[in-house]
């Protein structure tokens, strides 16, 4: 069984390159069955597409709302494991029949496999930046596990042991408030499944369960100090021992968001940015976004987030950076550099016309070098090589980058719900939400770039 790939520089990357189109989708409803198979004799055949295609297409019929709230990871050979929302399937307005599905690539067959309803959830928030579904696979066990929000039902486990054939499902936790939870994260080491969501009483639940019975055990994540609740996106990521932590943002009475960075063995939170790195009143587009990985058992972060004042830290509108990234001075998480601002575009005369949100990857390679991934627009017209989207921001060192959209993209912007890894060495696969019908060369639905 393959390692995952470890990764230690940043760079955003978004290459041009149509697969294949897809052939017609067929929905499968799932039988609910466990089958105790690890490995279950997959075969690796053929990998993805180089560049850019489409792992499952909107249904001519079947509106816009196909691959919504998409997570995507790496299975045993790197190749795609996929989860998302179809909302509405029927589209009569009546959003009880949205459910959950998931597909993957199979390199025997050299086409991803007919999508699998895990459960209809029903009619949840998908308005982004939420993301309400993830996915993880357990390099030690083979098991496939989906956590993702159910109306009126809390927070779902869906797990699989024989490669996604069948799934059986569990209840993670019901939410404390009148609403619904929301970022359900899930991350599987050693038959240990670790998931944690965000209520809508502002808290961030974390929970785990070793193997298949009984309840998940529940911590709550401290707020750091002078703020009230949680708030905004979260991240729950394993280090190389299989140790968690969780990334998250947190606000008081200033409305001022602080990133902050949890390990679940202890009991304090500790803030990752400071007070002038934090905007006042984010407008409804600018939600601050986080990703959370390890290097060994270091932590590494990229995240969105406005500062308030940018021409008084002295960087001019224009260059100020939306994403960032930042990394801890060891294992504790307690201690973090300076963050670091990603260029928004490789000319920063025409930055001003460009701006990212909400959605980024982060991928560390094993020679140190980083890339991050993001959700890039265009805000106009710029006569440059890197105009469009999406973009991706590549580093040696995670000390400055460059940033560039791929030579002849076929897409004008990034997408939604973006999430990526590596490959191989200094490669990445990165997958999103494209809701675009028009586009020829990529239809809308589940979005796959893949590196060569």
């Amino acid at each position: 069984m393959l390692r995952a790939l470890a990764v230690s520089s940043f760079v955003l990357v978004l290459t041009s390159a149509c697969g294949s189109r897809p052939k017609p989708m067929i929905v499968e409803d799932d039988a609910g069955i466990v089958m105790e198979v690890p490995d279950a004799g997959r075969q690796r055949g053929m990998d993805p597409p180089s560049g850019f295609s489409t792992a499952v297409e909107i249904p001519p019929d079947g509106g816009t709302r196909f691959g919504v709230s998409v997570s995507a990871a790496g299975d045993q050979f790197n190749q795609p494991l996929i989860a998302a929302v179809w909302d509405d399937p029927n589209g009569d307005g009546i959003r009880a029949d949205t459910r959950v599905f998931f597909t993957r690539w199979n390199g025997e067959k050299k086409e991803y496999e007919p999508i699998k309803t895990i459960e209809v959830v029903g009619e949840i928030d998908l308005t982004p930046p939420l993301r309400q579904v993830a996915i993880a696979r357990d390099p030690t066990t083979g098991r496939i596990g989906i956590a993702y929000v159910k109306a009126g039902a809390g927070v779902r486990f869906a797990y699989s042991d024989d490669e996604g054939g069948n799934f059986s499902l569990a209840t993670v936790g019901m939410d404390p408030g009148a609403g619904d939870s929301s970022f359900p994260q899930v991350a599987l080491r050693n038959g240990v499944a670790h998931v944690a969501f965000l209520t809508s009483t502002g808290q961030v639940l974390y929970r785990t369960r070793t193997g298949n019975t009984g309840a998940f055990t529940e911590a709550a994540a401290p707020i750091t100090a002078g703020q009230a609740s949680a708030m905004g996106s979260i991240s729950l990521a394993l280090d190389a021992d299989g140790n968690p932590g969780l990334a998250y943002f947190t606000i008081g009475a200033s409305l001022r968001a602080t990133l902050a960075f949890w390990r679940p063995s202890t009991t304090i939170a500790t803030a990752v940015t400071s007070s002038d790195m934090t905007d006042v009143l984010m407008p409804a587009d600018r939600k601050p976004s986080v990703s959370l990985v390890f290097v060994g058992t270091t932590p590494r972060l990229a995240f969105h987030l406005l500062r308030a004042d940018p021409v008084a830290m002295g960087m001019m509108t224009d260059q100020n950076p939306e994403l960032w990234t930042a990394v801890a001075t060891d294992a504790t998480g307690t201690a973090w550099s300076m963050p670091v601002g990603v260029p928004r575009n490789g000319d920063f005369q025409t930055m001003r016309f460009n701006t990212t949100q909400w959605y980024q990857g982060l991928v560390v390679h094993p020679n140190g070098s980083l890339t991050i991934g993001g959700a890039f627009l265009s805000r106009g017209t710029v006569n440059t090589l890197c105009a469009g989207g999406p973009k991706l921001a590549r580093s040696d060192t995670g000390d400055t980058f460059m940033t560039c959209s791929p030579m002849n993209t076929p897409l004008n912007f990034a997408g939604e719900w973006l999430t990526m890894w590596g490959h191989a060495p200094n490669k990445v696969t990165v997958v999103f939400f494209y809701d675009r019908r028009a586009n020829e060369q990529v239809r809308g639905g589940v979005t796959v770039y893949r590196e060569p």
